[in-house]
């Protein structure tokens, strides 16, 4: 049997396309799997399309096509089916129509090449493999609150655990008196499941590989207390550059190396832009910093900034996404007062108040962020206070892949083709209604003409 395009189909590559889809031996899976017959791939259409529409909606960044490019799947369709119904090879047609569009769709798992008659291979388009909803890799967080009830777990890891490293500092100041960040203690929530460190200066610290300690802090033996000295950058720099876990130096072993590196990021969020390029410039060489997004809400003493900035290595193409920890003291307590559970992306009690504020800075500033994201190899989530519990709530979300629910919407992004972004001169910012325009480059000053 042998399909020769003839009068509209003539000049119609599509229509080559779908002969060959037709029949070509079907395709392997990447992974090795074992190959799955045309007639299945036909069956899955449904599926396959399903999710790359999703994709497709979502993603911020499409490419328009010239009009003198290679016709989409959709101007396949649209060129094949009046023909196709035109004759007896109607159900044939239709039936490598769908085969094509199910082995080169956007989400597709297979590579595919198919020959043509005259022996020539034609490539057919086949994403990355990687393609999909954007995850985070990693988790470092510094004197971070905690979170939901029960912890949150990594639903795309076995063990349900996140790779990086939650810390807080610690002193001993006496047989069985401690004092600790007051932050990390300031709720009765657990964390979420991953590595937890225990920072001690000039003594040995702790360190729980994952599931760590989700319940620590706490004071349930009444000889744990907050203390706010603690929770500074000053603090958490030099602990992890010289921790001890048994008389052994771990700071160039992982997950403390790469803690020890991403701590100046999380406080440096909260400086200006210049401030920050210098900084990862000295401390980070071959790494820029590519986004600054910050949200403005509210005037007056109710005036809030919410900054977001994300990093990049120039030479792996990782990225450190950095959410910043609380900067008005009139505003974002009452954000961790509010701590009671509530939904959030599939997940029954998370801590209301920082739900809330993940949900404002999600929908303002993710339709600016969603771009650069996609072009990252790797996304570490990174966080100081606040912004570690942001983190938390924030890679939960992401690496649920609950594609249907509206929070996980809200905040995804799709992970494209890994690629070298420039470094900014200067963040963009979002004036909510109603905000104070108190400067144009934030961090503005914290009170008018301050």
């Amino acid at each position: 049997l042998e399909f020769r395009p003839a009068g509209p189909f003539r000049r119609c590559p599509c229509c080559e396309l779908a002969r060959l889809a037709l029949y070509s031996p079907a395709p392997a899976r990447e992974n090795g799997g074992a190959s799955g017959s045309m007639a299945k791939g036909a069956w899955e259409f449904e599926s396959v399309r399903s999710d790359a529409a999703l994709l497709l909606d979502l993603s911020s960044e499409e490419e328009e096509e010239e009009e003198d490019s290679e016709p989409s799947a959709g101007g396949c369709l649209s060129s094949l089916v009046p023909s196709c119904s035109l004759g007896a090879l109607g159900i044939a047609c239709l039936a490598a129509i769908l085969a094509y569009l199910a082995f080169t769709s956007k989400g597709s798992p297979w590579h595919w090449q198919a020959e043509s008659a005259r022996g020539v291979v034609v490539p057919l388009p086949a994403p990355s493999s990687d393609s999909g909803p954007g995850t985070i890799s990693a988790i470092y967080t510094y004197g971070a609150p905690a979170t939901a009830n029960p912890p949150f777990e990594n639903l795309l890891s076995p063990d349900g655990c996140f790779d990086g490293l939650r810390s807080f500092n610690e002193d001993l100041v006496g047989p069985a008196t401690k004092q600790v960040d007051a932050a990390a203690i300031s709720n009765g929530w657990p964390h979420a499941k991953m590595p937890t460190a225990v920072l001690r200066l000039d003594a040995d610290s702790l360190y729980f590989p994952c599931p760590g300690k989700p319940t620590w802090p706490n004071d349930k033996s009444g000889e744990v207390f907050a203390e706010w000295r603690l929770h500074w950058e000053d603090d958490y720099t030099p602990r992890l550059q010289r921790v001890t876990v048994n008389h052994t130096g771990l700071s160039r072993t992982e997950p403390f190396a790469s803690a020890s590196k991403f701590v100046f990021l999380a406080y440096k969020s909260y400086d200006s832009d210049w401030h920050t390029r210098d900084a990862i410039a000295a401390k980070l060489p071959g790494w820029k910093l590519v986004a600054r997004e910050t949200r403005i809400q509210g005037e007056g003493p109710q005036y809030d900034e919410d900054p977001v900035m994300l990093a990049q290595d120039g030479d792996t193409l990782d990225c450190a996404f950095v959410f910043t920890g609380t900067n008005n003291l009139d505003n974002e307590v009452t954000t961790s007062l509010t701590n009671y559970g509530a939904p959030y992306c599939g997940f029954a009690s998370v801590h209301d108040g920082y739900r809330d504020e993940l949900r404002g800075i999600t929908k303002s500033l993710f339709p600016r962020l969603r771009p650069k994201l996609a072009k990252c190899n790797k996304v570490f989530c990174v966080g100081h206070s606040l912004g570690g519990s942001l983190c938390e709530i924030f890679a939960a979300c992401a690496n649920s892949k609950r594609v249907d629910d509206p929070d996980f919407k809200q905040q995804m992004w799709v992970k494209g083709e890994p690629e070298a972004m420039p470094e900014i001169t200067a963040g963009g910012v979002v004036w909510i209604e109603g905000a104070e325009h108190r400067c144009q480059e934030p961090p503005c000053p914290k009170t008018p003409g301050g």
